[in-house]
Order: C-alpha cells, then structure tokens, then sequence
C-alpha cells in the first residue's frame, strides 16, 4: 500500500472508528470548547485506529496531545498508553529514549489515579509494570521498593495475585546487593506481608491450591537467604515480645511461621505461639503442626485433643484421615486399644483403602495376645494373630502378614481342640471380630 493509500485508509478508518464511538463515549469528559473537542475525538480515534494496525508510534504522538490538552478523558488513554509504549520499547529504542518512555511508563498510573481515583488499585498495578521494567536493574531496587511498600500498605491483602511473589523476589535480590538498605529485619517484614495476604485469600475460598504454590515461592525465597532466618533471630528478636503481650497474635504468627522454616519446631516458644494464634485463628494446618508437635514429644494426651481440633476444622477428607488417623495413633501410644481402634475404623470410613488406618488395627491385635488370652483355647488365644493378619493383608503389609500368620494355631491344635480349617470364630477380649480359623502349617 503506498504512503498516500496508506494515509487514506487511515484516516477512513479514523472516521469510521468516530462515528462508531461517538454515541458509545457519550459520558466521556470531552472539551467544553467545540473545536477542542473536535479535535480531541479525532486524536482519540486516531490513536485507536493506529494502535490496532501496530502504529505505535504515532498512537503514542496523538496520545500525548490527549494528556496535555484532555487529561481527564477516560482512564482507557492511560491503560493503552501503558500498552502502547510497552511496544515502543520491545520495538527497539535507543537507551536514553528508552528510559523516557519508562519514566512516561509509570507517569501514565499517577494521572490515572489523579484524574479518576481508585488510587490502590493503580498503585497495584504500578508496581507490578515497575517490577517488570526494572527487576533486572540493581540501581532502581530503592524505587521499586518503595513502589511495593505503597501498593501494599494501600491494598493490604486485596493486593493483587500477580504482585505476590515479585514483592518477596524483590526483598532477596535488595538484601544480596544492599543489605544495609534492605535489612534483614525488612525482608522477614516483607514475608509476613506477603504470607498475610496469601492467607487471607485463602481463608476467602480464593484459588487455594495457586495460593499454596505462591507461599512455597515466597518461603523458599527467604529460605535461600542464609543467617537471615535462624533460631537465634526468633529467640532473641520475636520471643520475647510473645513472653510480654501473650495475646500478640501477630508476633506469635511471626514466631509460629518462621520456626516452621527454621526448623525450630523443638523450641519452646514454638508450641507457645502456635497456641496463641490456634486460640484466636483456628485452622487446620495449625492444629495437625501443634498436635503431631505434642504427639513427637510423647504428650498424647494433649495430641489427641490437638488432633480432634484439627478434624474440626478439616475443609478435606484428606485433612480428615490425618486428623483422625493421629488420634488413633496417640491413644495407642496411650495404652487406649479400644479407642485407637475406634478412631481407626473411623479412618476408615474416611478413607476405605487408607492403609496406615489398618496397619495400625494389625499393630494393636498383634500385640494383644498377652492382655486378651484366657488360657482355656490355644486357637481361640491365638485368635489375635489371625485377625492381626487379616488387617495387615488389607494394608499391604506382607512382611507383617507372614509375622501374624507364624503365630496362628497349628494343624494339630486345631485337630485337638476339634475345630476345622476355615471354621469362623470370634475374638473376643476388647476386639469382638469375627475371623476365619488359618493354620501356620
């Protein structure tokens, strides 16, 4: 198309494209005067109509006209001015041109904000357009530093999906370059920001499995940081403000989160803070962290009301199998058979091919003889083992299989005592199960 064509068709396009949007930008804030206003919708048009053929360069020319002489028009000259010069610049400029056009770049979301408000959500995004720019750029750490702080203190956690990963990004890569500016103490400040906000969307029902990847992100940024995340930080820093304000919630998620990177779960300050923050923002993953804490450190007891609590609170069967799973484990530990086996068959309703539920059962029947045995029947005593077995196949335990069926009644005491391979009997004791009668040799 040569140049005359081409500028024809341009300018067809451009009245088309008016006299399409007159009616429909009817509440937009044109010019008072009539000629201003004339020219303005040409130059909307125009800009339009370029940018959609790829004309970057003369829709940024006739977007500036709108923001010297328009400025307040409507929030769309200043989204697509951020699109139009993202392609200036992919496009190939020179490094001062280029740094201009960055510098107008974020100009654009400050009179966004100015001319139409709802100033957090443009500051939000501007952080994020300012990530992309300059995350490469050591020197423009500072700006974009103080770019996140701003979005983040404006949004708190409404910040955006999209800006919850770079914040932490960018407090690792300030803190290797320039930890006197961005200290340690800022970066886990940082954290807990972003941990906050990823929380709460959380708790809002909002994209949990996404959520769970971005706090895996954030964690192991700060992971990679050495010396910044240490028990020594948490005992000397963040402990004893827990000790002086118990109720502090919020240092005690600090303390309770950190210890968990830390792998300072052994710390008592750990369980302290755990059952402050449980007290006042019940979860799931709380409750199971501080019950399997208790369960390790053989306080069964209050394991199993850990436990219960987390089965409380479990939003999945999955959370329910472990919770219920764990307390059938503690009252084991408790000496309870019982109501370890009671809380394992209600594993089971949660989970019917959950092995660990019946390997456990097969542990409790295997270790009964000596408690359940009357002494009157060696097949009957040895009852234990064959529903033992029974529990251990179920779970895939062969090696433990082929332990409980070594203890079964031999072929004679079975002849002896006239009961018959294949004979159900029941064992009875604490365990009242029916079994089939199984021979070891």
């Amino acid at each position: 198309m040569g140049s005359m064509k081409g500028l024809t068709y341009l300018k067809s396009l451009m009245l088309i494209f008016i006299s399409i949007t007159t009616m429909a930008q009817s509440s937009w804030n044109w010019p008072e005067d009539p000629q201003l206003e004339k020219m303005a919708k040409e130059k909307q048009a125009y800009y339009k109509v370029a940018m959609g053929l790829d004309n970057y360069n003369d829709s940024f020319t006739a977007l500036q006209w709108l923001y010297e002489n328009n400025a307040n028009l409507n929030p769309s000259i200043y989204i697509d001015g951020v699109k139009v010069i993202g392609k200036i610049i992919k496009s190939g400029v020179s490094e001062d041109r280029k740094n201009q056009l960055q510098d107008s770049l974020l100009w654009m979301f400050d009179q966004r904000a100015k001319h139409f408000g709802n100033e957090a959500k443009v500051m939000d995004r501007k952080a994020y357009e300012a990530f992309k720019l300059y995350y490469k750029d050591r020197s423009k750490y500072p700006l974009l530093s103080e770019l996140y702080d701003n979005a983040y203190a404006q949004n708190g956690t409404e910040i955006s999906d999209y800006n919850l990963t770079p914040y932490m990004m960018l407090a690792k890569q300030y803190y290797e370059v320039k930890p006197k500016e961005m200290t340690a103490e800022n970066v886990l400040e940082v954290h807990e920001r972003v941990s906050n906000a990823i929380d709460a969307k959380m708790k809002a029902g909002h994209k949990i499995e996404k959520m769970k990847k971005e706090q895996d992100k954030v964690d192991a940024f700060l992971s990679a940081l050495d010396g910044i995340l240490t028990c020594e930080f948490i005992s000397e820093r963040l402990a004893p403000k827990l000790e002086e304000n118990p109720e502090d919630i919020g240092t005690a998620k600090k303390i309770f989160r950190y210890s968990l990177q830390a792998k300072c779960t052994d710390q008592p300050y750990f369980t302290k803070a755990g059952e402050t923050v449980l007290a006042q923002d019940p979860s799931y993953k709380l409750a199971k962290a501080l019950a399997d804490k208790y369960q390790a450190a053989s306080e069964y007891r209050k394991a199993v009301e850990l436990y219960g609590e987390a089965k409380e609170l479990a939003d999945t069967n999955e959370e329910k199998h472990d919770a219920s799973l764990g307390i059938a484990s503690a009252y084991n530990k408790l000496g309870n058979k019982p109501k370890s086996r009671a809380s394992a068959y209600e594993t089971i309703a949660i989970d019917p091919n959950s092995s660990s539920a019946y390997n456990l059962l097969g542990n409790l029947y295997f270790t009964s003889f000596e408690e359940c045995k009357k002494g009157e029947s060696r097949v009957l005593d040895r009852g234990v083992y064959l529903v033992a077995n029974d529990m251990y196949t179920k779970a895939g335990n062969n090696a433990q299989a082929e332990a409980a069926k070594a203890q079964f009644p031999s072929s004679e005491e079975i002849f002896n005592e006239e009961y018959e391979v294949g004979q159900e009997i029941k064992v009875e004791c604490w365990i009242n199960k029916s079994t089939i009668i199984r021979r070891r040799d």
